[in-house]
């Protein structure tokens, strides 16, 4: 990767303006509390609204064979002197990777993409642009620091679904009528039925408005059970709808404990069969975070992940030894 020659060419440039700070990984931050369900998107129902048992007694399966995850991270690297404001500056780093199950136990990366950038708001990337590696915020409002993080921390976002997104059409490209289970939604990127989303974070409450009744079922139901299915569709520009449901791996000692979503669009397998495969999936190594809405093969992304990218520490060592 060539984040240190991009870095170290910015601050040459900006000699005089930078100055060092403590480091702060932005998705380390407080995450969002949860939310009703944003205006550009509609539920519907598909089935009887209920939770349903998978199965009475699960020992089967998984059908999964391919397995993706993209990680980012964001990093406060230096404070530039803006006529006396001093702006933050980031470092973006992602990676996603494509691994194939060889062996119950073994995975292969099969392809992977990676990325780095200097992250800048709009009235710096001005000034500084057509320099190879950085990257415009959209951030305008130099005395407005909140709205520059948040939008270090979108763009950063942004960077990491677009090598996703690269990765994922060559995966369809290439491996024809293989089914690939991704880490994270799925609305609003692919239209392919081979393409299944796994979604571990519950911000957005989908059923609380339309189906508050079902939502309380959903945060009580047990081991193996799973949602009715619905869908959600985008209201605005192409109308891609989802199929979606919610899915309990291990029992629950409080309300997200092993809840999982799933989307899909639509389904290439019945979904009480993605279900069943899930639930063949659920067990992962002890130092896992989030262990109980983990599943193994997208642990070993993440770890392959980890060897791949700097880690802060390396980050912090190079950058104030120059």
């Amino acid at each position: 990767m060539d984040w240190f020659e991009t870095a170290m060419g910015f601050k040459e440039m900006a000699s005089g303006r930078l100055s060092p700070t403590d480091f702060l990984e932005l998705e380390q931050c407080e995450p969002p509390t949860a939310c009703n369900l944003p205006r550009n998107i509609a539920v519907q129902a598909r089935e009887i609204p209920a939770v349903y048992k998978v199965q009475d007694e699960y020992a089967g399966g998984s059908g999964f064979r391919y397995f993706m995850d993209g990680v980012q991270r964001t990093v406060l690297w230096q404070h530039y002197n803006f006529d006396g404001a001093q702006i933050p500056v980031f470092l973006h780093f992602s990676g996603a990777v494509i691994l194939e199950r060889v062996k119950a136990d073994r995975f292969v990366p099969v392809d992977s993409l990676y990325r780095s950038a200097v992250l800048l708001p709009t009235f710096l990337y001005e000034k500084y642009a057509g320099t190879e590696g950085l990257v415009d915020t959209g951030a305008e409002r130099y005395w407005d620091l909140g709205d520059i993080r948040a939008r270090a921390g979108a763009r950063s976002r942004d960077l990491r679904q677009g090598i996703e997104e690269e990765l994922l059409l060559h995966f369809l490209e290439t491996r024809e009528g293989a089914i690939l289970l991704k880490d994270g939604n799925i609305l609003g990127t692919t239209r392919s039925s081979l393409v299944i989303g796994l979604v571990k974070t519950h911000q957005t409450l989908y059923l609380q408005e339309g189906y508050p009744l079902l939502q309380q079922l959903i945060w009580g139901m047990g081991e193996f059970y799973r949602s009715m299915d619905f869908s959600l569709q985008l209201q605005e520009g192409p109308r891609q709808r989802v199929g979606t449901f919610y899915l309990r791996v291990h029992p629950p000692s409080h309300p997200e404990m092993g809840l999982l979503r799933v989307e899909y669009n639509p389904p290439s397998v019945p979904i009480d069969t993605l279900a069943s495969w899930l639930i063949a999936e659920r067990c992962i190594r002890a130092n896992s975070a989030r262990w109980d809405r983990q599943i193994y093969p997208i642990q070993a992304c993440e770890d392959y992940l980890r060897t791949q990218l700097p880690p802060l520490h390396h980050i912090q060592v190079i950058v104030r030894s120059f």
